[in-house]
């Protein structure tokens, strides 16, 4: 391609513009494609990572809940069901907690997490397993222990009654006294024994203990006493004074079974406060596990963010890049139009007013060039043939005097006029030489043009379904939006259960109050029960206090949530800028297919006419072959010219008159 033509340097300059078009369009996409990586990146992996840490945290504090209505049942018969759903928790757990498992995670951090949590959640599984079965223990031996209590209250109701009888009967003081010793050691020993079931400590329990080893010794010897004092008095009481010794002082007594009773709920605190910890442990663990999804979940964000300004920055500097190079072209085109356009229109405004003295100064090898050549040819030529109009109306004159010089000159002329003739049909065979190679270029330009409008059909496709992405991704975080809005209302309805809960224990705790009342309104007869009622008392409260807890856990889950929905929502609102900045582009990509189309319209346009123009030199150039016959034909009817002389003189003048005219 010759850089020189004109022609040549505005397809360049269209070339230029096309290539910056492009090289903007594979930016953007480029910078799209990342962008949508990373909303990918959010949408299958951060949103169901924040979403499934949530399970998981919601998860452990229903095992926590359903552990404290399992340690809130008063009987062993209601603890299966309970505990099946506790382990049913836990397994979910694992389940939920083995789906991170499956994740990518090349530098491990989720790993690290995934283990800390398991081995977290495998200690307190372990000690949730043990507190199970103690509290199940516990209950059991506190059954055992009322019935043992109702024995040995009954025990010492016989005993009392039978004592009393041999009182009443006995008229001996010495049995009496025995009998009367044996009584007050049994009152003693119902009161120790009274004050060891109304307590709960274990230390004060061990102290007990060695009072009974006091009281067990004296019991015995007031016995001993009153047989040998009664012997027939004490056959009627000897068995239920060896139940009662039995119940009172043996390891499988209601005292023992007390003391252990006591022991096993103090270990089941101390484990209950054990798992506490480790629950606290955990749910922290899982909100740390979230904010690293989260914090995951920001820095993409913050990548796309990022990236698409700097693809903005980009488009605006190939923009500017662009409008420089189609200014600066335009220029360029536009100088080298106009110079030379200036100077042809000069010189032909002087040829207009009869000058041919001036000449087209213009050498560059292009189009007005190749003008600028044959302008000067034809003034050339017109001014050689005002000069030889001159000479032969000068030989007119002097022909109207010498018909046979007249004759021999216009035969000269007719020469010379077929030589230039000859001379114009060259030019008119380089001028169609010139059609040719222009003819040629058009149509290379033509292709390059069908090309060019094939790529944009092909960009405008590619960026439609761009667009058809971006809606979807952005359908799917709303979609996202709403689950998370379902989790919120979920969250709600565990606080109403919550606040059921907490009426439930205000409930019991009120009757545990009412039971307390009655107990004391029973006296002694009622003080087993009145220890019931403290047990339900602390229970109620306990319960009170862990609902407390989890709607506090529940209110920063609820947080949580909310942080996650305004998170999305602000994806969605950046997503909806970059679908409307992705339908500009579009629109843009539009207007260039329909200046393409109408450039590959110009081009057919201009071919057709450049054909025109070929056919029309070939016609000129066959019309001067004719017109060089005819010059030879001219040259015979010369010899009529002597008849015409006196024409000629008068034609001569004419001319004469005529060419005086132009400046030469």
């Amino acid at each position: 391609m010759n850089l020189n033509l004109i022609v040549s340097r505005v397809y360049l300059g269209f070339f230029t513009i096309i290539l910056t078009m492009l090289i903007s369009a594979g930016a953007l996409l480029n910078s799209n494609h990342k962008v949508s990586a990373n909303m990918e990146f959010m949408l299958k992996q951060s949103a169901p990572f924040i979403l499934r840490s949530g399970e998981l945290t919601i998860n452990y504090l229903d095992i926590d809940r359903s552990m404290m209505s399992y340690l809130s049942t008063l009987y062993p018969e209601d603890l299966d069901p309970l505990s099946q759903s506790i382990h049913q928790s836990m397994q979910d757990f694992q389940t939920k907690l083995a789906w991170f498992k499956e994740l990518p995670d090349p530098e491990h951090h989720i790993a690290e997490f995934v283990e800390k949590i398991e081995s977290t959640a495998i200690k307190t599984f372990k000690d949730i397993n043990m507190i199970l079965d103690g509290y199940k223990t516990y209950l059991e031996m506190k059954d055992e222990n009322v019935k043992q209590r109702a024995l040995l209250q009954s025990l010492i109701m016989q005993i009392n009654n039978n004592l009393l009888e041999n009182l009443a009967a006995e008229n001996q003081s010495d049995a009496r006294q025995s009998i009367e010793a044996l009584l007050t050691q049994i009152g003693l020993l119902v009161g120790e024994v009274n004050e060891a079931f109304s307590l709960q400590d274990v230390i004060e329990t061990r102290a007990l203990e060695r009072r009974f080893k006091i009281r067990k010794t004296r019991l015995d010897d007031a016995i001993a006493t009153f047989q040998s004092a009664s012997p027939a008095f004490f056959r009627q009481s000897e068995t239920p004074l060896q139940l009662l010794g039995q119940q009172a002082f043996s390891a499988d007594g209601a005292v023992s079974k007390h003391t252990a009773m006591v022991e096993l709920y103090e270990q089941l605190t101390a484990q209950q406060e054990t798992v506490k910890i480790d629950i606290d442990t955990q749910l922290k663990n899982i909100d740390d596990f979230s904010a690293y999804a989260t914090q995951i979940a920001e820095q993409r964000y913050a990548e796309s963010t990022t990236q698409a300004k700097e693809s903005v920055i980009t488009l605006v500097i190939l923009s500017l890049v662009s409008v420089v190079i189609a200014l600066s072209i335009g220029i360029v085109i536009a100088t080298m139009i106009r110079r030379p356009s200036r100077r042809l229109q000069r010189v032909l405004g002087q040829v207009a007013e009869k000058d041919l003295s001036s000449r087209v100064n213009y050498q560059t090898n292009n189009e007005f060039g190749m003008l600028s050549k044959t302008v000067n040819m034809v003034i050339d030529d017109l001014s050689h043939i005002i000069h030889q109009i001159r000479s032969t109306a000068k030989q007119l004159n002097h022909a109207s005097l010498d018909n046979q010089h007249t004759s021999e000159a216009l035969s000269l002329a007719i020469a010379e006029q077929t030589s230039q003739t000859a001379l114009t049909a060259t030019a008119m065979e380089e001028i169609e030489y010139t059609v040719r190679d222009i003819s040629e270029s058009v149509s290379e330009t033509l292709s390059i043009a069908t090309v060019a409008v094939n790529d944009s059909n092909s960009g405008q496709v590619l960026m439609k379904k761009n667009v058809e992405l971006l809606n979807h991704l952005s359908q799917r975080l709303r979609d996202s939006t709403q689950t998370i809005y379902q989790l919120e209302s979920y969250c709600a309805g565990i606080e109403s259960i919550l606040d059921i809960i907490s009426n439930i224990s205000s409930q019991t705790n009120l009757l545990a109050l009412n039971a307390a009342i009655e107990a004391a309104r029973a006296g002694e007869q009622g003080r087993g029960f009145s220890v019931v009622a403290d047990e339900v008392r602390g229970l109620a409260e306990k319960t009170t206090a862990s609902t407390q807890e989890i709607q506090s856990k529940i209110e920063q889950l609820q947080q949580s949530s909310i942080l996650a929905v305004k998170q999305i929502s602000e994806c969605v609102d950046d997503m909806e800028n970059c679908i409307i900045q992705t339908q500009d582009v579009n629109s843009s990509l539009t207007q260039v297919h329909i200046n393409l189309n109408k450039i590959e319209e110009r081009s057919h346009k201009i071919s057709a006419s450049t054909e025109q123009h070929q056919f029309a030199a070939i016609q000129v150039k066959d019309n001067i072959n004719k017109i060089q016959t005819l010059s030879h034909q001219n040259m015979v009817r010369s010899e009529n010219l002597a008849e015409q002389s006196k024409t000629l003189e008068q034609m001569a003048e004419h001319q004469s008159k005529l060419t005086s005219s132009f400046k030469l």
